[in-house]
């Protein structure tokens, strides 16, 4: 009943937050489309076309821009200005001046005024600019994409490369084991010296160390994942994917991918928009604007005076304004103008980049599919060289310097070999991306 008792403590004195969470990831897909909700990075994009979809909506609403307000104000005159007339007009001596007090003390103000321009060049220029920015935002969010989905791919089959290298070196560092054994016990029998000892233990331990090095770029590399997906420290996070070391070497058509030349043609549309905005800015301006105003002349100190009715007045007119331009609107244009020269420029290049782009893909995956096949077939050559030198060395025909340098070699190899299958998944990926999101 005690140990029961203690288990129980124990468990209920576990801190809930020290306790790990961890995901398994068995493909790239599934990486992707497990994390992708929660970047950051996609997240701010969304947030940013949301943001240029607002600034739609102002440039819409800023085509007639509407001005104006209502206003309401009440005045106390304490001291109502004075003015002389003539003391005649009142009954009094010809030729003298009476003070006389003219005004009302208590005025009631009531006034509404409303503008509104009926011509706005420069207003649905910016009405056409904020379009062109949206489609310029979306395909910004695509080109994240991409890039986000491929920097991810690099990494991912980073990790499962020295996750089957790991593999490897544990079967190497039985191996090396097996070959320290079997020199120690052959200088036990007086058929080998010190430095044959000495030799094959060093190997083992070379073995161990490129364990440990491919262990702490295996965790470098897990926390470069995370950074990438935005997960946090305290979660684990395990790619299990089963690997062919043997991958079918077919063919992947790598499709022409404009994504990068459409965003550079709508930078050029918004910067020429741009450009029109800013000249449009010393265009002339017409509006409509009507006034309205109640006043009531209170003979008390009251906000409102009920003996006395407002008084009305109004006034609608039409206002043409036409702009002096400023050293500051020159500089605008000016800059504007540059822009979209540059914009052009770009545009241009990136025409030139798609192409090359294209070709690099295939080239890449051509190379992997060749480094493969010669890797491949160097494998096999120095594993059969090292089985054949061990055997040669059991029967002691070979020295132990010859079968450690074989062994080194066969090692070696495996590592290539087994990076350049990988590399030829990583390829075949980075296709798949090019062909899907365009």
């Amino acid at each position: 009943m005690k140990v029961i008792t203690m288990i129980l403590v124990c468990l209920l004195s576990i801190n809930p937050t020290c306790i790990k969470a961890q995901e398994t990831f068995r493909s790239f897909n599934d990486l992707i489309n497990q994390v992708a909700a929660k970047s950051l990075t996609l997240r701010n994009g969304e947030i940013s076309l949301t943001q240029a979809k607002r600034a739609k909506l102002a440039a819409i609403y800023g085509i007639i821009e509407p001005t104006g307000g209502l206003t309401g104000s009440y005045t106390n005159s304490t001291k109502l200005p004075v003015s002389l007339i003539p003391s005649e007009i009142l009954g009094g001596q010809s030729g003298t001046f009476q003070e006389v007090k003219f005004g009302v003390q208590y005025v009631t103000n009531l006034n509404g005024y409303a503008e509104v321009k009926l011509l706005n060049i420069q207003g649905w220029e910016n009405l056409r600019l904020s379009k062109i920015n949206i489609q310029v935002n979306e395909s910004e969010n695509k080109i994240k994409l991409k890039n986000w989905q491929e920097n991810i791919a690099v990494v991912y089959f980073n990790i499962v490369t020295l996750q089957e290298q790991l593999k490897s070196s544990e079967l190497y560092l039985l191996a090396a084991d097996t070959l320290y054994g079997f020199t120690l016990l052959k200088y036990n029998n007086g058929l080998a010296n010190q430095q044959d000892v000495n030799d094959s233990k060093v190997n083992k331990l070379n073995v161990e160390v490129s364990k440990i090095q491919i262990q702490f770029h295996l965790s470098q590399q897990y926390v470069a994942l995370k950074i990438l997906c935005d997960i946090p420290e305290n979660e684990v996070v395990v790619i299990a994917q089963d690997v062919n070391v043997a991958p079918s070497l077919r063919n992947s058509l790598v499709e022409k991918n404009t994504l990068l030349l459409n965003n550079a043609a709508l930078n050029e549309k918004l910067a020429k928009s741009a450009y029109r905005r800013a000249k449009y800015s010393f265009a002339p301006t017409a509006s409509i604007f009507a006034s309205y105003q109640e006043q009531q002349y209170n003979t008390q100190s009251r906000l409102f005076d009920n003996k006395i009715d407002f008084t009305p007045s109004n006034y609608v007119g039409i206002k043409l304004s036409i702009p002096i331009p400023s050293s500051q609107s020159f500089t605008q244009s000016s800059k504007a103008k540059y822009d979209y020269l540059l914009s052009t420029n770009n545009t241009e290049q990136m025409n030139i980049q798609v192409d090359l782009n294209t070709k690099m893909l295939q080239t890449d995956y051509e190379e992997s599919k060749a480094l493969f096949e010669s890797n491949h077939e160097i494998y096999s050559l120095r594993k059969d060289t090292y089985q054949k030198n061990k055997l040669n060395y059991n029967e002691g025909v070979l020295t132990l310097e010859q079968t450690i340098n074989s062994f080194s070699a066969m090692v070696n190899s495996n590592y290539n070999y087994i990076s350049s299958a990988i590399n030829i998944l990583l390829a075949e990926t980075k296709i798949n991306i090019n062909n899907n999101i365009k």
